[in-house]
């Protein structure tokens, strides 16, 4: 957690894309369904999808590097995930036209990625059970609701859409929850090191 504490900026910065991204997909899943919109929608939804995953792509690449010039060991782990988003972002943002199917697919793949990573996270903070069982938790419903989007890809588009923001949603309060734990260990250490320069 001392390591992380200088990454809370990431964190938070991520959990508030999830929730204005979860934010997004309710109300926008609310226009499937009608002859009109439905084509329209998709283009929007692929360029919007495709942009978040792939701006959490780019954070978690300048979050590597940040870890790596600083000699936090976790730099591999983040540069792994940057590595997956920022090829499932590119992909998504290439192709613009999506279907029910492949919204569901995308979904999953991103749901089940995000869920794999959230356990190494938790294994490797195995010595703080508070923050380790909180990413455990979520690692492990996300996986489950990568699974679901993947096994039920022929869901009405309303229905996957409103159910990834959902998801959504439940991980950018996770995710926040856990930026301001480490912002909370990071802050003490600033001024003790601070009261040591005086």
């Amino acid at each position: 957690m001392k390591e992380l504490g200088m990454f809370w900026w990431a964190f938070a910065v991520r959990g508030g894309g999830a929730i204005l991204f979860a934010g997004f997909l309710l109300y926008s899943g609310s226009f499937f369904g009608t002859i009109f919109f439905d084509p329209i929608m998709f283009v929007v939804l692929a360029l919007v999808l495709g942009f978040y995953i792939l701006s959490n792509g780019i954070l978690l690449g300048v979050a590597s590097g940040y870890a790596a010039e600083h000699q936090v060991d976790i730099w591999q782990f983040l540069l792994a995930e940057c590595i997956f988003d920022t090829a499932l972002g590119t992909y998504v943002g290439l192709t613009l036209l999506l279907s029910s199917e492949s919204l569901a697919w995308l979904a999953g793949l991103h749901a089940l990625g995000t869920g794999c990573f959230l356990a190494a996270l938790a294994w490797k903070l195995r010595a703080n059970k508070a923050y380790s069982g909180l990413l455990g938790v979520a690692g492990f419903i996300a996986f489950c609701a990568g699974l679901a989007f993947v096994l039920y890809r022929q869901a009405a588009t309303r229905t996957a859409t409103h159910w990834l923001g959902g998801f959504e949603l439940f991980y950018g309060v996770v995710v926040f929850v856990f930026a301001e734990g480490l912002h909370r260990h990071h802050v003490p250490l600033l001024r003790g090191e601070s009261a040591e320069f005086r």
